[in-house]
């Protein structure tokens, strides 16, 4: 096929693959750029009678397999039939697949920031994507047999869209070769060290030997190495994990070569803790070494027989997809603690409040439930006690929530997480090293750099968020102030009204007391005008602090919205991993490739650049902290936060006090008709004259007036002996009295309106 590079209107685009029996081709269309993986038998007459059976049994099984995470196929373009014909000397099916653009997994894990393994969004995608795959597999009575990284490819859409997502599909499903003792000693690399350990040693086997791979391919993707001794072939690992319990996933050599059997994924990872103990339950599953019981949820004791997929009293069941499905269901908020620089994980249900998800950090971070500020990037709001976690649940997030403390930004005390590799070469910088130990050296350091590179963009990004974060809370409590503000000059309003009511009243009172007229009645007015004095002299104070309270408002909103991109760029600019990451990354392939990775693997020397690389990256963090204690944009956000917090506890102290004066005044006014209409009341009652009273209290109506008869039974009798010039003296003062009666009925008519209006006028006390 080398010499074939134009089959009508396709072009040969490169070789996508060679395995022991068939080549895979990408061949590109020259006018439309469609794109297709074409697999051929490299192989003549010397194939076998099986193996020409396995090759057509795979094309029959990847044209029936419509499954999303396995490649799919596509009908062969005629021209292909003939245009091959002559690099296909074997006269076998050829394959026509769907191209996937994004490599294989073997690439991905091969990268050398892979060493410490993929990123847990990663991680999730991956192992839902094969347990989908495997569990169709397995319920079609297909078992792959050969699952290993090589044989997972990674299909992008939109690769030049942010938006683009991968899907991770299976590929070779049972490649037409024998698997006998010949082909086992052969080689001890590739795809050998993925088989399960029956295949080795046992005749017979199940669909279990695809549990036994994707346990492997699960622990390698989490921590970028394979669990088992990976420096040793499996004629050499496979007698020692013989040996393993149950609860063992994991066995590796020390430093000063013992073997040693662990429950536990190595800690150099980048999942989060609750993930990771949820994947050490499925492990243990996954990789029991026992192929009766591998996979399944109880052990059967009771036949040698491999159990079958049928349920039985005597049998357990297949539970490895139903619960890593469980595990990849669980929700896990991650929280990065900007004060101590820690990435925190937790799993939360659709109940857990806020209120709880403090009381766990606290126990993490020492920040006690108080002192904490919650905070997400979806809002860059405060999150109250009582929301529930699970609205800030987003799996494709590495930090979901940060977490601040109102007394401290940043602790620069905060101890890092140093692998132990890491320290052993730190305390021991001139230590002598042999092909293993330094293998695990240089990746352990390599993913240090990683790490603190990770918790670095989580600190830029954290201190973004409270810049953010304050703006948003000026703007709340720019609203809050505003509805204060508001009710505030309500009350004003009302106090200006009660002010010129007492004043109006104290006037008159006193007039009285001079005139010596009417005082018995009036003592009750005494305590409600010093009440109401009281009340005025709170208000003023009030209006004096809030109008102070409001120039600091503007002050620090203006503050906070000026921003601080520009310095934070300035300072991420200046200090930065990226040389640090350049170098390690420099230093990590130069070791792979060196004669040292690849011959004389017993021979022991000294790491010196790994040292200086670990001691920098140290020094480059303390140097980091050290400077962000003084950046203006830091201290300037902890101004701001302590401000932000003194004025809402001063707009809160004030709404409580503008309530409270209001409800004081309300009562104040009550207080002051019940005394007016109880002093009217009074005077009505004792009054010896009509005369006496307002005309608007007696209010004579025109029928009670009779010709010839007196208008009241106070009237004096009179003889009709009378000389005219009294009786007009008499009609001459009825008149006056008439029209002051009228006088007064129309002022009272005014001051009843006045009350009505709350506002109170004492001058017809002057004039009665």
């Amino acid at each position: 096929m080398e010499d074939i590079v134009f089959i009508g209107d396709w072009i040969k685009d490169r070789l996508l693959g060679s395995g022991s029996f068939g080549t895979v081709v990408l061949w590109r269309h020259k006018s439309n750029d469609q794109k297709l993986a074409i697999k051929t038998c490299k192989w003549g007459d010397e194939l076998t009678a099986k193996h020409r059976e396995r090759w057509s049994k795979e094309v029959e099984m990847l044209q029936n397999c419509n499954h999303p995470n396995i490649v799919g196929t596509k009908e062969l373009p005629p021209e292909f039939k003939t245009g091959l014909a002559q690099a296909n000397p074997s006269k076998l099916p050829i394959l026509c697949m769907e191209y996937c653009s994004g490599g294989d997994l073997r690439q991905l894990l091969n990268k050398p920031d892979s060493c410490g393994g993929l990123k847990e969004v990663q991680v999730r995608k991956i192992l839902n994507d094969l347990g989908s795959a495997m569990r169709f597999l397995h319920s079609n009575k297909i078992t792959h047999r050969d699952l290993k990284p090589e044989n997972i490819v990674m299909c992008v859409s939109d690769p030049n869209s942010e938006q683009s997502k991968v899907t991770y599909k299976i590929i070779d499903l049972g490649y037409a070769k024998e698997i006998d003792s010949n082909s086992i000693c052969a080689s001890f690399v590739g795809t050998l060290q993925y088989l399960a350990p029956e295949l080795f040693y046992s005749k017979t086997y199940s669909n279990s030997v695809d549990f036994w791979s994707f346990g492997l391919i699960a622990f390698e993707i989490i921590c970028g190495t394979r669990p088992f001794l990976p420096n040793k072939a499996p004629v050499e690992w496979m007698p020692v994990v013989k040996k393993k319990s149950h609860d063992h996933i994991c066995v590796y050599e020390t430093f000063h070569n013992d073997v040693s059997y662990s429950k536990e994924i190595f800690p150099e990872n980048h999942i989060s803790k609750p993930l990771k103990a949820l994947l050490e339950e499925w492990l243990k599953v996954a990789l029991e070494y026992d192929p009766k019981l591998r996979g399944r949820d109880a052990p059967s004791k009771v036949t040698f027989a491999i159990p079958s997929e049928e349920k039985g009293n005597n049998v357990s069941n297949v539970i490895i997809f139903s619960l890593l499905e469980k595990v990849l269901s669980k929700k896990i908020i991650k929280v990065f603690s900007v004060t101590t620089l820690s990435h925190i994980a937790y799993e939360i249900d659709d109940a857990t409040t806020i209120l709880t998800l403090k009381s766990w950090i606290n126990k993490d971070t020492n920040i006690t439930t108080d002192d904490q500020i919650l905070i997400s990037q979806m809002t860059y709001i405060e999150i109250g006690n009582e929301e529930l976690v699970a609205k800030y649940w987003n799996e494709t997030s590495v930090v979901m929530l940060f977490v601040y403390n109102k007394k401290q930004m940043i602790d620069d005390n905060s101890a890092p997480i140093v692998p132990k590799a890491v320290q052993r070469c730190l305390e021991l910088h001139k230590a002598l090293y042999n092909f293993k130990n330094s293998q695990n050296l240089y990746r352990n350091s390599f993913y240090f750099v990683i790490s603190q590179m990770d918790i670095y963009d989580a600190l830029i990004n954290g201190i973004y968020t409270r810049a953010e974060s304050l703006k948003q809370e000026s703007k709340q409590l720019l609203v809050k102030h505003n509805t204060t503000d508001k009710n505030l000059g309500k009350l004003l309003a009302k106090v200006e009204i009660v002010t010129k009511m007492t004043d109006l009243g104290k006037h008159h009172i006193k007039s009285l007391k001079e005139n010596g007229v009417g005082t018995n009645f009036l003592g009750g007015f005494g305590k409600t005008f010093k009440n109401a004095d009281e009340i005025v002299e709170k208000t003023q104070k009030l209006q004096t602090a809030w109008s102070q309270l409001s120039v600091r408002l503007q002050s620090a909103a203006r503050r906070s919205n000026e921003g601080i991109s520009n310095e934070l760029n300035n300072f991420v600019a200046k200090y930065n991993y990226q040389s640090m990451f350049t170098n390690a990354y420099k230093i990590f392939t130069s070791h792979k490739k060196s004669d040292f990775y690849n011959e004389n693997r017993e021979k022991e020397r000294q790491c010196p650049e790994i040292v200086k690389l670990c001691y920098d990256c140290l020094k480059l963090r303390s140097k980091i902290l050290q400077e962000l204690q003084h950046q203006q944009f830091v201290l300037k956000l902890k101004d701001l936060s302590t401000e932000f917090s003194k004025i809402t506890d001063i707009i809160s102290k004030a709404t409580e006090n503008s309530d409270r004066l209001n409800n004081d005044l309300s009562a104040l006014i009550d207080e002051f008709n019940n005394c007016i209409w109880s002093t009217m009341s009074v005077v009505v009652r004792d009054a010896d004259n009509v005369a006496d009273l307002p005309y608007s209290v007696v209010s004579f109506q025109k029928r009670d007036f009779k010709i010839g008869e007196s208008v009241s039974n106070h009237c004096i009798p009179v003889a009709n002996t009378v000389r005219d010039d009294s009786i007009k003296s008499l009609i001459s003062e009825s008149l006056t009295l008439r029209q002051n009666h009228t006088n007064l009925c129309d002022k009272l008519d005014s001051q009843k309106k006045f009350l009505q209006q709350s506002i109170f006028d004492f001058s017809f006390l002057s004039d009665a």
